[in-house]
């Protein structure tokens, strides 16, 4: 018989298996293909829409002016090469109704344009339709303003209408109804006006260390090489926090956050996969023990362990490519739903892509999983001997050894490493699962010893449920470990949402302020304090900022680039410590700490430093400090305004950041950075709307350079987001719930089946039906019991740990909804398991 025919047969007699095995391996699939192809989609959106992103091929950036050595370097450059380019300027600034209407202010992201922008992209106007690149002409022929929808309707107004803009007057030409250049950004700060380059000095905004980009947009001929350019231009341009980007870098900088949180999703995937493989192992082993006699029978008739071997690996990667193929399909019906959802998420219309790439990808780690997990107990049943044949009970599987699945091991903590794109986030989740696993098996084995000591003082039902829980130990933990991390994972994910929620919302004893101020000149500082005295404001904080650029730690240049395509893996720690170290800081000085930020570790000194005695101290936010790898007793060198200034890592604070008070990674102890150029950062709190208009209306008209933001508007957005995202987690984590149930269904019904025989010795001696019926019933209350409590116990305590370690914060945990929902699922659970236990108990054959 041929190797076909033989593998076909011996398939077919396998239905339930390749059923079950095709339905569990396909819930564990969704998830990832769910994950992967919104990863698709992200990547294929920024790859089609890169350059509108930066309206270009190659952008040149800075969030600092460029000094005229620098402009000059530029534009030299740009005119040898004939490479023609657009000037483009973006700030904040508050903007006001103006001719005739009411006084109503808004803060405003402003964009000043020059003639040629864009090259790339363009906007939607309410009545022109599509205005790309050579359409922009009507901006720049009189003091006209492209304003963003959601503006026009902050603001109550319309097109011809006129807006005070700095120290100018703008009529509304266009309303904006898309912006193809800030498409999947997420939320912005403020809506967006386009105004004309040629207007940016009348409207006198830029001032000395206002909040501005300051932008080249460059066309690049045809034949032009790209990375050279980028290269040449960095030569020239040498200070690190000056950009120089194409398409590609651009594009992977807006879709970061969402990479971040296809990131954790994958994670959260992954375990829906594991749950997955827990499942088909023990109904794999439940299938071979059925199954040894039958190998022994083909052994016995000359049929070679390594032939039956094939046969069995063929067996699982045919069931897994039909578990791949259901998958994709179910995924593809579902993928409408969810290009909706996401959609909102991000705002701007997201197609998700199964690429061929991807489904490899997927199939080839369902492969290797399948294998390495499943594999050991096919080459432990084929050991079989053929002695086997003779016995009247039924064959046991050969033990495994442990060893034997030290590569699914690996395997498994490689995966979780390339789907988090960080050792720190794989790391804390391989841990915090070990941690779970060994806890709940150390509390298991405790309350089976315990059952076990009370069992002579319990009841006959109750005394032999216990007892079966020790003498069944390894299935009644399996299906106890299954049950437990789902619920866990669901108890986390509610509890985390809770505490994040109340973050996000509490006031801190009403002492977070309302409105947040900055790009408050020195200059204007003393006219400033006249008019918060004189119109009694109650200002909470006034800070000093100043910009300047860290050189140098330790003696070690931080000035350090890494070009594109450098490097084939990068984490998301290593992405970040190089954006932290390629950018310019905000330093700052204070004589005391805020009530948001606290010393975990050294001591702060407010009092004068006299420069020149010894380095001044420096006050270092814990987690930039790590990112920077710096710890206290560290020098810190920092460029300001071209002079070096010195300090050293006296202390590190934690700092609330969503208390919205102005808080800086960097303070200096005072004496050091008083005489240098700086902007001041303020915050308010009002007590009336009124008040809150009345502050915009007189801040706009004094100080049209300051821009002010509405912190509960801020708040609202950032929840918005945030509820979008909280669905899309609380989504997968109920795909895992629900992987868990069936799988624990499976095991449940495995671990029954194989009690088949114990149930009918207790019939034959005369126990009565109700009573057998109440044994199996009863053990499986106990190990739902048990969940619930440890799931609620483990899950808060993973969410107080990730607050205060991750946030910084308290847990705001809601035990009674998480406990209703906890005990509704061990309800469903144990309905289905006395409906099982029911029917083998009733089923004739038994008896």
């Amino acid at each position: 018989m041929s190797f076909i025919n033989f593998f076909w047969r011996d398939f077919k007699s396998d239905r339930a298996f390749n059923w079950f095995y095709i339905l569990c391996a396909s819930l564990g699939i969704v998830g990832l293909l769910m994950v992967e192809s919104f990863k698709g989609g992200i990547e294929d959106k920024v790859s089609k829409n890169a350059k509108n992103f930066i309206a270009s091929d190659l952008s040149i950036s800075s969030r600092r002016s460029l000094d005229p050595k620098e402009i000059q370097a530029i534009e030299d450059y740009l005119a040898k090469n004939k490479l023609s380019f657009a000037r483009w300027i973006e700030t904040y600034s508050l903007v006001s109704r103006a001719g005739g209407l009411e006084p109503l202010s808004k803060l405003a992201d402003l964009n000043f344009v020059s003639e040629e922008f864009p090259y790339f992209g363009g906007v939607v106007l309410e009545n022109s339709g599509f205005r790309g690149a050579g359409k922009w002409i009507g901006l720049h022929t009189a003091p006209h303003a492209w304003i963003s929808r959601d503006l026009s309707w902050e603001l109550g107004v319309k097109l011809g209408d006129k807006l005070k803009i700095g120290e100018m007057e703008f009529t509304i030409d266009g309303v904006i109804t898309e912006d193809k250049f800030s498409s999947f950004r997420g939320f912005s700060l403020a809506p967006k006006i386009f105004l004309s380059y040629n207007y940016l000095t009348k409207t006198d905004l830029i001032k000395f260390g206002s909040t501005a980009t300051y932008a080249y947009a460059i066309k690049l001929k045809p034949d032009d090489n790209l990375k050279k350019i980028q290269a040449e231009l960095r030569t020239l341009l040498p200070d690190k926090s000056i950009k120089i980007v194409g398409p590609e870098e651009s594009s992977q900088q807006i879709a970061r956050s969402l990479n971040i949180l296809s990131d954790y999703l994958a994670l959260i995937t992954l375990m829906t996969y594991l749950l997955s493989l827990v499942g088909l192992y023990y109904f794999t082993q439940h299938f071979l023990s059925k199954k040894l006699k039958t190998f022994s029978i083909y052994k016995s008739l000359g049929l070679k362990t390594t032939f039956l071997f094939k046969v069995s690996f063929v067996h699982l990667i045919v069931l897994t490519i039909t578990a791949v193929i259901i998958s994709t399909s179910a995924v593809v019906l579902t993928l409408p739903l969810l290009e909706s959802f996401f959609t909102n998420l991000i705002g701007d219309v997201l197609l998700f892509r199964l690429g061929s790439l991807s489904l490899i990808r997927i199939l080839l780690l369902s492969l290797g999983g399948s294998m390495l997990a499943l594999g050991p107990l096919f080459w432990g049943a084929l050991q079989t001997p053929v002695a086997t044949i003779f016995q009247d009970l039924p064959a046991e599987l050969k033990r495994i050894r442990f060893y034997y699945f030290m590569p699914l091991l690996i395997y498994i903590i490689i995966l979780t490493i390339f789907l988090s794109n960080s050792f720190k986030v794989g790391g804390y989740f391989l841990g915090s699962l070990t941690v779970i696993i060994i806890l709940a098996g150390l509390c298991f084995k405790f309350f089976t010893l315990a059952l076990e000591k009370l069992a002579e003082h319990l009841s006959f039902v109750n005394r032999h449920a216990a007892k079966t829980m020790s003498r069944y130990f390894t299935s009644s933990f399996t299906i106890f470990i299954c049950l437990l991390i789902g619920m866990t994972l669901t108890t986390f994910i509610f509890q985390l949402d809770s505490s994040l929620r109340n973050e996000f919302t509490q006031t801190y004893g009403d002492r977070r302020p309302d409105l947040f101020m900055f790009d408050l000149q020195d200059s204007q500082s003393e006219k400033y304090d006249k008019l918060v005295k004189n119109e009694k404001w109650h200002q909470t904080l006034f800070a000093p900022m100043i910009r300047g650029r860290l050189i140098k730690i330790n003696q070690e240049l931080t000035q350090k680039r890494v070009e594109p395509g450098e490097g084939e893996f990068s984490t998301r720690e290593d992405q970040s410590s190089e954006r932290m170290r390629n950018r310019g800081v905000n330093l700052s000085y204070r004589t005391k700490l805020s009530w948001s930020e606290s010393v975990v570790e050294g001591s702060y000194n407010g009092e004068r430093c006299h420069v020149g005695v010894n380095p001044c101290g420096i006050s270092l936010e814990q987690s930039y400090a790590k990112r920077l790898g710096v710890k206290l007793g560290d020098l810190l060198f920092f460029d300001v305004s071209g002079i070096e200034v010195v300090g050293i890592v006296t202390s590190l604070r934690k700092v609330k950041w969503i208390s919205f008070e102005p808080n800086f990674f960097i303070l200096f102890q005072p004496g050091v950075l008083e005489e240098a150029p700086k902007t001041f950062l303020s915050s308010f709190k009002v007590k009336t709307l009124g008040e809150k208009r009345e502050i915009f209306a007189k801040i706009a008209e004094q100080f049209p350079n300051v821009s002010i933001l509405d912190v509960s508007e801020v708040i609202k957005k950032i929840t918005t987001v945030f509820d979008l995202m909280a669905l899309a987690i609380k989504f997968i984590s109920l795909l895992s719930l629900f992987v868990a149930l069936v799988v624990l269904v499976a095991v449940s019904f495995n671990h029954l089946d194989l009690r088949s025989r114990e149930m009918t010795l207790y019939h034959m001696l005369g126990l009565k039906l109700i009573h057998i019926k109440k044994i199996y019933t009863r053990e499986f209350s106990f190990l739902i019991l048990l969940c619930i409590i440890l799931s609620l116990v483990f899950g808060s305590a993973l969410t107080m740990i990730l607050m205060r370690f991750i946030f910084d914060s308290d847990a705001k945990l809601i035990f009674s909804f998480v406990a209703s929902v906890m005990v509704a699922l061990g309800l469903f659970l144990y309905i289905i398991v006395s409906a099982r236990v029911r029917y083998l108990v009733k089923r004739k054959s038994l008896f």
